[in-house]
């Protein structure tokens, strides 16, 4: 074939026809922004026809064998999708609440806390002080606390014998004669209206007369009578009581008594016993259980403005006795009740007077001042001089011994009244105005919160010294 001149140089033309792809996207149709892929497609396989060099306008045939597909990558750009500044203002929003929310709780949940420690000075007091019953001026008083009580243990009664017991109770006797105490000797008789007599087994002193709220007073004291004779006759209740000895005095219907509980233990005959040997024993165990139980009663009463020392408890105890068996068969009894009775009796002082009084031995420097001892019962308390006998004396003489805390007071509602809605700084400078005021501890919450509620119930003050 005859080629052109410049065949080599410029390449022919191409002529390709338009050729239809038999199922190559039949049937699909594209969205816009979609992407022609060809997945899950099936082809045709098309014949590749070998074309000849020289020919270049015929007609290409393709063959039926599909060439191979490659995935087009695809890529996405800010700009593609619109930009989501809704999300970030709505987390914003949110954040805001919940800030709003917090710091709102919190100044609801405002509070103070308060610690307020006052002057303090420590002083040695070795004094002795006398002091009077029932005063109602402002020298040192006393009263008389006393109390009665009565335990028992059943042992077993291994022996019997004859036995004659009198009868015992509790009176309680009353001078209404004058201001004067009044001795009363052992034996001195006490008669009811049947004309039973009953003795006192010690000798006793009554209190006179007392002024106690404005009014005059009885003076009394409480003890034990026993019959006169033996037997169950006077096994009797509740009565009211002369002294014949009185008869044809003044002092016959103002010096009486009146029964506290009814007389038990009058017998006689044969009964069960207590060998000597287990009396002895079992006597020891019931005077430890007696006292010890006593002491913690009379305690246990005390006003909580009075302060009573052990070591001014005085004890009354009654001889250990076999209780009663004066029933039919009471011989034929295994076991006996051993029962011990007691009586307990201790001087009492106001807080306030007695403080005052040791304040005015020791430092006479704070009279006047607001001052209070907080530590008087650890002070070593002893009567002085010849045996005492509260119920009945008119005044005590004893010694206090031992380190005194002397505090300085403070008016704590009127402080806390001036520091609400201060600041700190501004609290710590009212306080410092407070000469009796050693130190303080102001602490507010939440810990952001610098100041004090204006609110006192959200404000707590404590006196570091009660």
């Amino acid at each position: 074939m005859k080629k052109n001149i410049v065949q080599d140089v410029i390449p022919p033309k191409k002529s390709i026809r338009n050729v239809t792809l038999p199922n190559r996207t039949a049937g699909l149709e594209l969205q816009p922004g979609q992407d022609l892929t060809y997945k899950n497609t099936k082809l045709p396989k098309i014949k590749k026809e070998t074309v000849k060099e020289d020919d270049f306008v015929r007609p290409v045939v393709i063959d039926d064998k599909p060439s191979k597909i490659t995935e087009t990558p695809t890529y996405q750009y800010d700009y593609d999708q619109p930009k989501k500044s809704g999300k970030k203002i709505l987390y914003f929003s949110v954040l805001v609440f919940f800030l709003a929310a917090a710091f709102g709780l919190s100044a609801f949940f405002k509070s103070a806390e308060i610690r307020v420690s006052p002057k303090q000075e420590t002083k040695t007091a070795d004094e002795i002080f006398t002091a009077k019953k029932d005063v109602s001026v402002s020298d040192l008083s006393y009263q008389v606390v006393t109390i009665s009580k009565d335990v028992e243990k059943t042992v077993e009664a291994t022996g019997e014998e004859e036995v004659s017991k009198k009868a015992q109770g509790k009176i309680i006797i009353y001078n209404n004669y004058s201001s004067q105490s009044q001795k009363l000797v052992a034996t001195t008789r006490f008669e009811t209206p049947e004309g039973m007599v009953f003795r006192l087994p010690n000798a006793v002193t009554v209190p006179g007369r007392a002024l106690k709220d404005g009014k005059m007073v009885a003076g009394s004291i409480e003890v034990i009578v026993e019959a006169d004779k033996a037997g169950p006759n006077y096994n009797v209740g509740l009565k009211d009581f002369t002294i014949p000895g009185f008869k044809g005095d003044p002092r016959f219907n103002s010096i009486y008594a009146r029964s506290k509980t009814e007389m038990t233990g009058g017998f006689v005959g044969v009964q069960k016993v207590v060998s000597k040997e287990l009396v002895q024993a079992t006597d020891k165990d019931l005077e430890a259980s007696l006292k010890n139980s006593l002491s913690k009663d009379i305690i246990a009463q005390i006003p909580a403005n009075y302060i009573l020392y052990p070591n001014s408890i005085s004890y009354s105890l009654e001889p250990t006795i076999q209780e009663d068996s004066a029933t039919e068969n009471s011989f034929f009894k295994q076991n006996a009740i051993l029962r011990k009775k007691g009586t307990a009796s201790a001087v009492i002082f106001d807080k306030g007077a007695l403080s005052r009084a040791i304040l005015a031995k020791i430092s006479p420097e704070v009279t006047g001042e607001v001052v209070k001892i907080n530590n008087l019962e650890t002070l070593d308390f002893k009567y002085v001089g010849e045996t005492q006998e509260p119920s009945s004396d008119s005044l005590v003489t004893f010694s206090l011994k031992g380190n005194v805390n002397i505090i300085w007071g403070f008016d704590e509602n009127k402080l806390k009244s001036d520091l609400l809605g201060l600041s700190k700084k501004e609290a710590k400078t009212v306080i410092g105005t407070y000469g009796t005021i050693k130190e303080a501890w102001v602490e507010t919450k939440p810990f952001w919160n610098q100041t004090i509620p204006e609110n006192p119930e959200k404000v707590t003050l404590t006196n570091t010294s009660s």
